[in-house]
């Protein structure tokens, strides 16, 4: 089977997350970096394979999967390699249900943050009327208004500080969690690892007040944990450049 991967450099968050599921399960995969300062996932030869604009995006044999939770999930069930979900059905249920929370709320929290610190960095020596031509092309309406706030610096402060919360939020129902169970669907590692590694590892680096070993000590054992492993370390080595 032919697999093209279509992610972001650096790889952070929903780019590294397939990233990491594809050589943790040891799967060949041929590899299209784009990179944001080059809005690379905005040119017509990207968007012809995902119309979207979105990153990651993996195409097998010419069929186009999307959605980084739901291609982890193909790539366990496709591929040979170490299982990335629970064999038990509470345990699975777990799992999906720790993905989801990543996805659709620790998730976009950390990505309202992020916008909001590189966006601007990320525009470089642009003009700003070259910048918003550029934003104008993000298909996504949601999207395309998060990175023109980003961009301008006119995001609510009232929607940051929700980020924030809900980071604050996130941080303790994950320590929770970890400070009973090795791993967040229990005694196995699992994809909700390694979608919460991809977030989690983020949080730790840019806001130590909320993640650290004397409030968090078990996420911060758990972390260590999973950097420890060769497919994570693999991946670190392969990312270019630093996460802003």
């Amino acid at each position: 089977m032919q697999l093209d991967l279509y992610y972001f450099q650096p790889l952070a968050t929903n780019s590294a997350r397939v990233f990491l599921a594809l050589l943790e399960k040891g799967v060949n995969f041929t590899e299209h970096a784009m990179f944001g300062p080059h809005f690379d996932h905005l040119k017509p030869a990207y968007l012809a394979i995902n119309p979207k604009g979105q990153v990651p995006t993996l195409v097998c044999d010419g069929d186009v999967l999307t959605e980084g939770m739901l291609i982890n999930e193909y790539i366990d069930e496709a591929f040979d390699g170490p299982a990335l979900r629970p064999a038990d059905p509470l345990d699975r249920f777990a799992m999906r249900r720790w993905c989801s929370y990543a996805e659709n709320d620790l998730g976009r929290a950390v990505m309202m943050i992020n916008w909001n610190r590189v966006v601007p960095d990320i525009a470089g020596n642009r003009a700003p009327e070259e910048m918003e031509k550029l934003l104008e092309n993000v298909p996504d309406p949601d999207r395309r208004r998060s990175w023109l706030r980003a961009f301008r610096q006119t995001t609510p402060p009232a929607e940051i500080e929700e980020s924030h919360k809900r980071l604050i939020e996130g941080c303790r129902l994950t320590e929770a969690r970890l400070a009973r169970h090795r791993w967040l669907a229990g005694d196995a590692y699992s994809l909700a690892d390694i979608d919460f590694m991809c977030f989690c590892g983020l949080i730790a680096d840019w806001m130590p007040e909320l993640m650290n070993a004397s409030t968090t000590p078990a996420t911060m054992e758990w972390l260590a944990r999973i950097e420890a492993r060769p497919a994570v370390r693999e991946l670190r080595e392969r990312t270019q450049g630093l996460l802003m």
